[in-house]
């Protein structure tokens, strides 16, 4: 792919998908939806306040948690800050869209399947963090971005460990540390009360087949899997979509990206049925079985015909 063609591709996925983030934001009236608590945060640091202490629940969403981030989130926020909630979320999740085409399209068109999977949209409905953190793992001047959102930062670290990354990390770590020398405890003071993030591989009867995947520890691709399946996380899409990553080829990709769609559809109208169990009204079982497993699965045939081509 021509760079003239790459930056145009970024550009046209940044555009779209920030217009189509606003609209929905605009008919929702939700501020910012998900990203609603980075941009108070980063409102408070402004006023030079702690966040972890003024965000209290207090309300419908998006009022009614605390402040769930580590403070380099808030720090990301600081440039949308000032902004009304409707452009600050579609304006972040515009950049995060185009950084991801850029990140993805590194080695050709084959990975841009994770455009069409339903984690991207899902992320898009609700404002979410993934497709930037995505982006930071492929993307080395985005790594320090990883310390955002650990339990997705962590695998996307791993993915592809650099040095360099570690030591942004770390200054930007040190850095949110002498703004405000509280944040870690205040953290996971706040975080202790967090509930509903079970680890995928804790999720009966397929979860624990996804250890398998350390099997695969020396594939960028299995150190991936493997983390993320035994890090706290919301089965609920988004935070899945970094496993986008895993397919190598656009026939897997599409193949990826269509179990997705099934799993969301398929919870959909699970909980349309009046008589569902409550457990099942949650899309956790069908994220394991139709995007983890999928994933676990092209893990082991990637791996299967890259040794053949060895061969």
């Amino acid at each position: 792919m021509s760079p003239r063609i790459r930056y145009a591709l970024t550009l046209a996925v940044g555009l779209l998908s920030g217009t189509i983030c606003y609209v929905r934001l605009s008919q929702r009236q939700q501020l910012a939806q998900d990203f609603t608590w980075t941009w108070r945060a980063a409102q408070f640091l402004l006023l030079r306040e702690n966040p972890y202490r003024l965000i209290q629940p207090q309300g419908d969403y998006p009022y009614q948690t605390y402040f769930y981030y580590p403070l380099p989130a808030a720090f990301v926020g600081l440039p949308f800050a000032l902004l009304p909630p409707y452009f600050a979320g579609a304006i972040f999740f515009g950049l995060s869209s185009a950084a991801l085409a850029y990140a993805i399209t590194q080695d050709g068109w084959q990975r841009l399947t994770v455009f069409a999977g339903a984690p991207y949209w899902v992320a898009l409905a609700v404002v979410q963090w993934s497709p930037l953190l995505a982006a930071a793992a492929l993307l080395p001047n985005l790594g320090w971005l990883l310390s955002c959102k650990p339990n997705l930062g962590l695998a996307g670290f791993l993915y592809r460990p650099r040095l360099r990354t570690a030591i942004e990390i770390f200054v930007f770590l040190l850095i949110s540390l002498i703004v405000l020398p509280s944040w870690p405890l205040d953290w996971l003071s706040v975080s202790s009360t967090l509930q509903g993030h079970p680890p995928a591989a804790f999720i009966l009867p397929f979860g624990p087949l996804l250890l398998l995947s350390a099997l695969r520890w020396r594939a960028p691709e299995g150190r991936l899997l493997f983390v993320l399946a035994i890090t706290p996380q919301l089965l609920f899409f988004y935070d899945q979509l970094i496993l986008g990553l895993i397919p190598k080829t656009l026939k897997s990709g599409l193949v990826f990206a269509g179990l997705s769609w099934v799993a969301y559809f398929a919870w959909r109208l699970t909980i349309l049925a009046p008589q569902t169990d409550q457990i099942l009204r949650q899309p956790t079982q069908f994220i394991v079985t139709l995007i983890y497993l999928p994933a676990l699965l092209l893990l082991f045939w990637h791996e299967r015909f890259t040794q053949v081509d060895r061969g």
